[in-house]
């Protein structure tokens, strides 16, 4: 990423977890002074924080988001190297168990890193921290937003205590629980419309010590259900010293016990072996942590009539997707990316009604992807939209064609990790294959 060629006064950025930390290295070449609020304290190097209870599952980061990350960190590659990451070819190191059998390896030239999540965060916050023009305030809690007389454009936050910080731009990088919309009804203006899809997924992970001979040609495990007959999910993840994170999940209330027998009995459910023999014999360096998630949200900012012009919201806070998907750092660092695109472009007047619906069509793919998925099971809730039955059936076919047809394979990884949008699946030639492999299959 060069340089801005101009600057401006002050951004303070709410939150300081990856989307804010994105946010904050955007902003500091763009202004002159950047502030990142946080209300946990982060001088605990890389621990797990309160304001992140999912800290201790397993995080993915697509190849896109990763991509996204390095613009913004040429120098995170030998910096994960260096703490332990594991970097993958998801096509190639990653054996997943999908639709039923083995989905035959493939190189893929798609490159993500594995590692803890507060490791990932403790690095990107090192570098963060390290531009001249950031500061950081944590124990700090915002109670509102601070407006100008006519109500046209946010000037800053108002703390707890009653001190008021004065900004340019605010940028709310929150997460799920964001109170900007309750903020903005207080001040008499419109929030944003929302929309839920309610699934009630939740996993619970532990980390094991990683033994030489636990995976003979494969570095990480993925086991996927057959919706909707089936409802579990298993990774084994590498993490950084030589360990394992072993996440175990479900949608519909069906969730792995916090518990030895209960842990391992679900484990053994799953139907590929990988996971559970790991299990058994494997020394656990941690206690179980346990994660629930009832529904997707969305945020349409971008339908506000007249958007608060000095406010713009991003990550969670704008679209909270199903983790079990593992699309929400991915996201960010897009999101994060397209607001260093509109602040080059134009960040004069309407900037917040232009990213809003920039960052709306950016989120559609991994939305549809998300829901449409989860909508695969006739119990969860929310608005179907028009078409999601016939291409929920086109897209189970996709996936059934994966363990037979590389070129299949490919073009879903190429969508799951959010460098093609979901339409790709729909080309002459993907559809092609998909329909001469289901033939083959009957």
């Amino acid at each position: 990423m060069t340089e801005s060629g101009s600057s401006r006064g002050h951004a303070v950025v709410l939150g300081a977890s990856v989307a804010g930390l994105l946010a904050a290295r955007v902003l500091s070449e763009h202004f002159e002074r950047v502030t990142l609020v946080e209300r946990d304290p982060l001088d605990t190097g890389a621990g797990v924080r309160r304001g992140v209870p999912q800290g201790r599952q397993v995080h993915g980061l697509f190849a896109s988001g990763y991509a996204a990350m390095c613009a913004l960190f040429p120098d995170l590659p030998q910096a994960l190297r260096a703490a332990g990451a594991e970097l993958l070819d998801v096509g190639l190191d990653v054996r997943l168990f999908r639709a039923g059998g083995y989905v035959p390896p493939v190189r893929s030239g798609m490159v993500c890193p594995y590692l803890s999540r507060p490791l990932l965060e403790a690095l990107i916050r090192e570098r963060v921290l390290q531009r001249p023009n950031v500061r950081l305030r944590d124990r700090t809690a915002a109670r509102g937003l601070w407006v100008d007389a006519r109500l046209q454009r946010a000037r800053g936050l108002q703390l707890e205590g009653g001190e008021g910080l004065q900004a340019d731009l605010v940028v709310d990088a929150s997460g799920r629980g964001s109170r900007t919309p309750a903020w903005l009804e207080d001040l008499g203006l419109e929030a944003p419309a929302e929309t839920q899809v309610t699934v009630r997924a939740g996993y619970t992970s532990r980390v094991y010590r990683r033994l030489p001979g636990d995976l003979e040609g494969a570095r990480m495990v993925y086991v996927t259900p057959r919706a909707p007959h089936e409802r579990r999910v298993g990774a084994l993840a590498p993490l950084e010293g030589g360990r394992w994170l072993v996440g175990l999940g479900g949608w519909l209330g069906d969730h792995a016990p916090p518990d030895e027998a209960g842990f391992l009995a679900f484990a053994r459910s799953l139907p590929a072996p990988e996971i559970a023999r790991v299990i058994e014999r494997a020394e656990p360096l941690s206690d179980f942590a346990t994660y629930r998630y009832p529904a997707n949200l969305r945020r349409h900012y971008e339908r506000l009539r007249a958007p608060l012009e000095g406010l713009i919201v991003l990550g969670d806070a704008l679209c909270s997707f199903n983790p079990l998907y593992g699309q929400g750092m991915s996201v960010a660092a897009l999101e994060a990316c397209l607001l260093d695109r509109c602040l080059r472009v134009d960040a004069g007047p309407g900037l917040p009604g232009r990213f809003f619906k920039r960052a709306a069509r950016l989120v559609q793919g991994p939305w549809q992807m998300a829901t449409g998925e989860d909508f695969r099971y006739p119990q969860v809730q929310g608005k179907r939209p028009p078409g999601t039955g016939w291409i929920n059936a086109y897209t189970g076919l996709v996936t059934r064609a994966t363990p037979h047809d590389p070129q299949v394979y490919l073009a879903l990884l190429r969508v799951i990790n959010l460098t093609a949008r979901p339409e790709a699946l729909f080309a002459p030639g993907v559809v092609l294959r998909t329909l001469r492999s289901a033939l083959r299959q009957r």
